[in-house]
């Protein structure tokens, strides 16, 4: 969760442990389900799921509050989809093999020349 914009989480070493779980902005600003948006906070799951993963939302739409991306309720679920299909897709691809070459002056000279 470090990559969230404006969010700082205390170095252990110079605040308690107990500070930093209870009182840190790091671990409060999604804590519970009064941060959420919509859809999540009209959800009949916001109670269980906690709105999903902050990180993926972040990653995949923007916003670290927006809906977790994988919930089918989420804007930003088709990207997903994609995502998923592409690596589907990806999967059935047969791999092309390369052989290994191992360097040397005259394999180097040929992979420069190959170009």
């Amino acid at each position: 969760a470090r990559m969230l914009p404006g969010l700082e989480f205390p170095n252990v070493r110079s605040v308690s442990l107990r500070e930093i779980w209870f009182e840190s902005e790091g671990f409060n600003r999604y804590r519970g389900t009064g941060w959420m948006k919509e859809p999540c906070s009209s959800c009949d799951q916001r109670d269980q799921d906690l709105g999903g993963c902050r990180c993926q939302a972040f990653l995949i739409a923007n916003d670290p509050a927006a809906a977790d991306p994988v919930c089918i309720k989420s804007a930003h679920r088709p990207l997903v989809e994609d995502a998923l299909a592409r690596a589907d897709t990806a999967a059935l691809t047969p791999l092309r093999e390369h052989p290994l070459v191992f360097r040397d002056p005259a394999n180097s000279r040929r992979l420069l020349n190959s170009r």
